[in-house]
This record gives C-alpha cells, sequence and structure tokens, in this order.
C-alpha cells in the first residue's frame, strides 16, 4: 500500500499522554497524534486510547469539533492566507512535465522548498485545475450523516467455521449444540484468523449496514485472553474487523479495497461501534417485546438463552449508552443491566443516562437484579450478568438434553 499522506497521524512509535476519558484512574494509556511536519505532538485532546473495549476514547485531527471545523481544517484555513512563491508553480511545472504525478510533486515541494502540506497541495490543485473538485471531495468526506460500513459479504466470509472458534465451543460446552448454534445464527457470530480460535461480535445496524465487527479471544471461562506487554501491562485479545483485514493486506502486499481506505481515511467520520450490537433481531421480533441491554456483546448472547422473553442487545462499553445508539428503540419498553462495581458507579452512571433518556422520551428502567443478588466479592470483582448467570450455572449445572 502507498505511503499515506496524512499530515497528522498515529506514529508507530506511540507518543503517550494521560486520556482525557479515563485518567487519572489509568494513566498514560492515550496515544497521541503527531504532526509528520514537525515531529511534534498535536494538543493532548487529540489521540486514541489503549483501552478499547473499556473506554473507547478517540478524537483524531480530522473530525469537526464545535466550531463547525477540524484542527486540520482550522490549520489548513490558516496556512491558505499564506503566501506561496511564484517560483514554485514553475518548479511544480517542470516536475509535471517530466511525468511526475501529484502526490510526487507534493512531496518534492515540501522536502526541496520548505513548502506546508497545504501550501503544496494548494500549488498542484492550481497546476491540475481541479480545485473545486478536490474541495469538494473532502467536504463530502466530513460530510455529517454519510456512513462508511464493511461489504456484507465480508461479514459473510466469518460466519460458520465453528470447529476453530472457541466462543462457539464454550457455548456449546455449556448449553449443548443445539442451543448454542441457534445463539451463533441468531447473532451473526463470525470466526477471525487473527488469533486462533478468535469470534467476531458484528455490529449491524438498523438499517443493515455493517458497521464494525470486533474481535475477541476468549479463555475457557468465558473471559477475553490476557497478554503481558513489555513494560509489564496487560492487554487483552481485542482488535476490531477492519484493523484485521488491513494487517492481512500489509503481510500478503495485497492493495487494501476501496471500502477498508474509506474506513481507515481519517477524514472521515468512522465509528468502530456506533450502533447497538444485536439489532438485527428487531425485524422478527414483536414490537410490544421488551429490549434489555448489557454492556457486552458476549452477556447480550449468553443472557438471551437464560431470559428468552428480552430482545437482549449489547451497548459496547459503559461509555455507550446514549441516546443516539438506543434511537432505533424508541417506542419499546428498554431495561438496562448494568455490569456490577465495588462502589456501585457503573449502575450509578447508567442510573444517570436513563433518567435523562426518560426526560427524551424512552421507555426505560435500569434493573437492579445484579445489585440485589451479588456478594461483596463479585461487586468487588466487576463482574457482568454473563458471569453471574455463568457462576451459577457452574455451581448448580443444569441438565441438558444433548
Amino acid at each position: 500500500m502507498p505511503q499515506s499522506t496524512f499530515r497528522y497521524q498515529l506514529p508507530k512509535k506511540a507518543i503517550k499522554g494521560d486520556c482525557p476519558n479515563c485518567s487519572p484512574k489509568h494513566r498514560k494509556t492515550l496515544s497521541r497524534y503527531v504532526d509528520t511536519l514537525t515531529g511534534e505532538p498535536l494538543p493532548d485532546i487529540y489521540g486514541r486510547c489503549d483501552r478499547e473495549s473499556n473506554c473507547g476514547y478517540h478524537l483524531n485531527p480530522y473530525q469537526k469539533g464545535p466550531s463547525g471545523l477540524s484542527y486540520y481544517e482550522e490549520i489548513k484555513a490558516h496556512f491558505s492566507r499564506q503566501p506561496i512563491p511564484k517560483g514554485w508553480f514553475k518548479i511544480a511545472a517542470k516536475q509535471k512535465h517530466k511525468g511526475v504525478t501529484k502526490q510526487g510533486i507534493i512531496t518534492f515541494l515540501i522536502q526541496t522548498e520548505g513548502a506546508t502540506l497545504e501550501q503544496a497541495e494548494r500549488v498542484v490543485d492550481y497546476l491540475f485545475e481541479e480545485s473545486t473538485t478536490k474541495q469538494t471531495a473532502i467536504v463530502t468526506q466530513s460530510e455529517p450523516g454519510q456512513v462508511f460500513a464493511i461489504p456484507q459479504e465480508v461479514l459473510e466470509q466469518s460466519l460458520g467455521h465453528y470447529e476453530r472458534n472457541q466462543f462457539a465451543y464454550l457455548l456449546r460446552r455449556h448449553f449443548g449444540v443445539e442451543v448454542a448454534d441457534t445463539l451463533l445464527k441468531q447473532f451473526s457470530i463470525g470466526t477471525s484468523g487473527l488469533w486462533p480460535g478468535a469470534c467476531v461480535f458484528w455490529y449491524v445496524d438498523e438499517q443493515q449496514r455493517v458497521r464494525g465487527g470486533q474481535i475477541k479471544l476468549f479463555d475457557d471461562t468465558f473471559h477475553t485472553v490476557k497478554y503481558v506487554v513489555k513494560d509489564g501491562e496487560k492487554r487483552s485479545r481485542t482488535s476490531w474487523v477492519h484493523s484485521a483485514y488491513a494487517l492481512r493486506c500489509d503481510r500478503l502486499n495485497l492493495p487494501y479495497p476501496a471500502w477498508l481506505m474509506d474506513y481507515l481515511d481519517e477524514r472521515n467520520d468512522v465509528q468502530k461501534s456506533p450502533c447497538l450490537f444485536g439489532l438485527p433481531q428487531l425485524r422478527s421480533a414483536p414490537v410490544d417485546q421488551p429490549v434489555a441491554i448489557v454492556e457486552a456483546p458476549k452477556t447480550a448472547v449468553i443472557s438471551t438463552y437464560y431470559f428468552p422473553d428480552f430482545i437482549w442487545l449489547a451497548v459496547g462499553a459503559l461509555s455507550y449508552l446514549n441516546a443516539e445508539r438506543l434511537a432505533p428503540l424508541r417506542g419499546r419498553r428498554i431495561e438496562l443491566f448494568p455490569d456490577l462495581s465495588k462502589d456501585g458507579s457503573a449502575f450509578d452512571r447508567w442510573n444517570r443516562v436513563a433518567n435523562e433518556l426518560l426526560g427524551q422520551g424512552f421507555q426505560i428502567t435500569v434493573s437492579t437484579y445484579l445489585e440485589d443478588n451479588a456478594t461483596e466479592d463479585e461487586k468487588a470483582a466487576g463482574l457482568d450478568l454473563a458471569d453471574f448467570l455463568l457462576e451459577q450455572w457452574i455451581e448448580y449445572p443444569p441438565d441438558w438434553d444433548s
């Protein structure tokens, strides 16, 4: 794949800072964006938190802010007012005559004349008489409401292969083959080759667009596998389909498909899990069937067997519960099942959000099932509903027919 021309990037050797969302409890988890022209990091709000599953904070310089402009656009607007030496147009014209590409001319002006990326782009735009077209393209990429999705065939290619899927194995071991396979089909659980045994939880929105795929590897207790990096920090075997797809293309020296280029383009407003997990179930569910929402996809799948009267969905992270994600559920009765926490902060957070959603017309309540039935040790361990149910299963195993 050709080298990225984005000025602001996350470097391979990360520059660490404190995440605005999860510090001071967790320190130095934010990988900061840098200006590739100067090597300097951007303001410390621009970066991606390493705790993707537990935090999910990611603010890139191409994302529009309260002013209506992104950091990239603000800097570009500033430099667009700077004069450009006339000689640069002559130099660029000579390069064009020699057959040098537009990107080659931009790189040449930056390296030999000290031009900024914005100045070099303006020269090339003028030279190739496509300034208007390019500006339109940039506006289109950042246009609010535009959706960048993963092709349906990518999802379909991941389905099955459950003989090498640890999550499928665990479901079959606990619930029997018939029940497990029903759940796997109901939630379109995929299999990933990123790590042996990994599964894919697909996020498909209410319009059947595949918005993201979370890859996870579980151990024998239904918990995400952890590994230790060089500095002793523990990380989980969690990734995303677009990242794994790009890694595979790089290893095989294959070009990125168009959908992946759009998905990785930091100028585009792409979120990995912008919708609830399990939404396709709404297509066939009665309108009066209540919805239950948990944090993790794993929990939604497992809870479906124990409480089939609910449509089980997952929001993806504690902080992801909001009106935008719950919009497809307007008019339905919703019950939230927050994870346990030692001090009850998870319950309190979702209870607070629920009160806000009530004021916006949602029919929503917060279950106290876990808070009422869990021990202090279970609360301290931060168990979720699936952990709690599976713990009961181990203590009082049911008599499965299969």
